[in-house]
C-alpha cells in the first residue's frame, strides 16, 4: 500500500464530549485518558503527520473546543502549511473565539443530525441551554469571514424521516457528509439502535444537494487516517476500534502499518478533493 495516498487525517486530541450522541463511534470509552495532550504533544503528533505528507487536518472529538490547547494546535498546523479544519457540536463557539481562529481555519464544519429539539433530545445532541442552528450559522457565514463550510449529518433511528431540505438549502454548505450509523463495539454498542438500509437510501434520495457526500458503513471503514487522544492511529475494521503504537514514541509510517486502510475505499468516498 503507498501511504502517501492519505493526505488527510482527523485528529482526536481529547475524549471527553459536553454531549452524549447514541451512535457515537469514538466515544473512547475502552480506554482511560489520565489528562489532555500537552501542546507539546499536539505539535509533536501535528509536524509528524505533515512531515509524512498530510496536507489537511481535522480536529475532531469528543468536542475539540473542550481541548484547552485547540486554538494554538489550529495555528500552529496552518503555520506549517496544513489545510485546517474543525468539526463540533457547535454548542461552545463563541464570537470570540470566531474571530481568533479565522485566520488559521479553512473549513468549518458543524455536526446537525437534526433541527428538532425532540429528536435532538432522543439522540442525546442536546445541550443544557439549548442550540439554535440557524443562528450558529448566521455566525460564521457572516460576510467578514469565508470559512469553507462543512454539515455533518448521521441519518438514525430519531432522524430518518425528517427532513433538513430547509436547513441545507440555507447553508447551502461546501461539502454534506450524510453517513449511516455505523455499531462499533466498545463505543456505542451499548446504545446502538441499527436502521435498515432501505431507510438510509430513502434520506439521501429526498435530500439531494450538489455537494453532498454519501458514505455509508462499507465506505466509511478502512477509509479515514484517525489519531486519537493518545496520539495512536486507529481502525474498525472488525467492528471495534484496533489502535497502532502512539506517534509520540513511533514514526508515522510505523504506526500506519499497524492500522487497516483501504486506498479504493478512500478514493470511492471522494477522500482526494479540492480542499485548498
Amino acid at each position: 500500500m503507498t501511504k502517501t495516498l492519505f493526505k488527510t487525517v482527523s485528529f482526536h486530541p481529547i475524549k471527553p464530549c459536553n454531549m452524549k450522541c447514541k451512535f457515537c463511534f469514538v466515544t473512547f470509552e475502552d480506554f482511560k485518558v489520565e489528562k489532555q495532550l500537552s501542546m507539546f504533544m499536539s505539535r509533536k503528533i501535528i509536524k509528524k503527520l505533515r512531515n509524512a505528507g498530510m496536507e489537511k487536518i481535522t480536529f475532531a472529538g469528543g468536542e475539540p473546543l473542550l481541548f484547552k490547547h485547540l486554538l494554538a494546535s489550529v495555528k500552529y498546523a496552518k503555520g506549517l502549511g496544513l489545510t485546517t479544519s474543525i468539526i463540533t457540536n457547535g454548542s461552545l463557539i463563541t464570537d470570540e473565539f470566531l474571530e481568533e481562529v479565522y485566520p488559521s481555519l479553512d473549513w468549518f464544519g458543524l455536526s446537525v443530525d437534526s433541527t428538532c429539539i425532540s429528536t435532538n433530545k432522543k439522540i442525546g445532541r442536546y445541550f443544557k441551554n439549548g442550540f439554535d442552528y440557524y443562528n450558529f450559522i448566521m455566525k460564521i457565514k457572516n460576510p467578514k469571514y469565508d470559512f469553507k463550510i462543512k454539515i455533518n449529518t448521521v441519518v438514525n433511528k430519531y432522524n430518518q424521516r425528517e427532513s433538513l431540505q430547509d436547513f441545507i438549502a440555507y447553508v447551502d454548505p461546501d461539502r454534506w457528509k450524510v453517513f449511516n450509523t455505523l455499531k462499533v463495539r466498545g463505543q456505542n454498542d451499548m446504545h446502538f439502535e441499527e436502521i435498515k438500509s432501505t431507510e438510509f437510501d430513502r434520506f439521501v434520495d429526498r435530500h439531494y444537494h450538489p455537494n453532498m457526500i454519501v458514505e455509508d458503513n462499507e465506505l466509511m471503514t478502512s477509509s479515514y487516517v484517525l489519531v486519537d487522544p493518545l496520539g495512536r492511529f486507529f481502525d474498525d475494521t472488525n467492528g471495534v476500534h484496533t489502535y497502532s503504537d502512539s506517534l509520540l514514541k513511533y514514526s508515522v509510517e510505523h504506526c500506519l502499518s499497524q492500522v487497516n486502510l483501504s486506498e479504493e475505499k478512500f478514493i470511492e468516498r471522494g477522500g482526494i478533493y479540492n480542499w485548498k
